[in-house]
């Protein structure tokens, strides 16, 4: 049963409060109307909430306790998401949390660069063969990750500004 349960949760996640408490009603043998657990698991913010909370209250299967509870569990999902995009807000204000991606980039850059002139290349100048491989995985994969995850936050803030 513990097996079906993880599949019906999206992402693997712990699943909404009232996402849970929906396969808790089914599960207990109570008639929940298919539309509602679709809505349940598309859940995706405080709107889509609300939108599921409409749903529970036109539907006429649920008893009226089963509403309250579904209710109940659906504001606590409210607020725990309120409180987290607060959190996440907070979070990205701060000019620290902005500059850890390019000052880490930065300074590894720097340091790595420093040790490979001067190692050896005092009269001549010559880079240490052994040194190209880490130069190239180092930079190549700090480049990608770095300018990736930029390009990947600046196209999920353009497709949130549009929904």
């Amino acid at each position: 049963m513990e097996n079906k349960k993880h599949k019906l949760i999206k992402n693997g996640g712990k699943g909404t409060n009232v996402g849970n408490a929906l396969r808790w009603l089914a599960l207990t043998g109570k008639k929940v109307a298919p539309e509602l657990l679709e809505l349940a698991g598309e859940i995706t913010g405080v709107q889509g909430l609300a939108k599921l909370g409409n749903a529970i209250r036109s539907d006429k299967n649920l008893q009226n306790t089963d509403k309250e509870l579904l209710l109940l569990e659906m504001e606590n999902d409210m607020i725990e998401m309120v409180e987290m995009t607060k959190r996440l807000k907070i979070d990205n204000e701060h000019t620290i949390t902005r500059l850890i991606r390019p000052v880490t980039f930065g300074c590894m850059f720097i340091l790595f660069l420093s040790m490979v002139f001067f190692d050896g290349n005092i009269g001549s100048f010559k880079i240490n063969p052994l040194y190209i491989p880490v130069i190239q995985s180092l930079f190549g994969t700090m480049t990608i990750f770095y300018f990736g995850s930029r390009g990947i936050e600046k196209v999920m803030k353009t497709i949130k500004k549009s929904d």
